[in-house]
């Protein structure tokens, strides 16, 4: 029997943009939630702080 290696489940480090898959910078805290935006495209990640798992997206203007 061949054991299945553990899954590494833990939250990443950093985020990454899903479209130019470049890492995303933290802007500000906002109603509650992290924002993170890529510079690149403009696309923005809204993160709860009680890391339930779910990410809200945006666009924005890339700078």
């Amino acid at each position: 029997m061949t054991e299945v290696p553990m899954i590494n489940d833990s939250a990443p480090e950093e985020l990454r943009c899903t479209t130019c898959l470049l890492p995303m910078q933290y802007q500000t805290k906002k109603d509650g939630k992290f924002l993170w935006q890529c510079f690149k495209c403009g696309k923005q990640y809204l993160v709860p702080g009680n890391n339930d798992g779910s990410v809200e997206e945006s666009w924005s203007p890339p700078r």
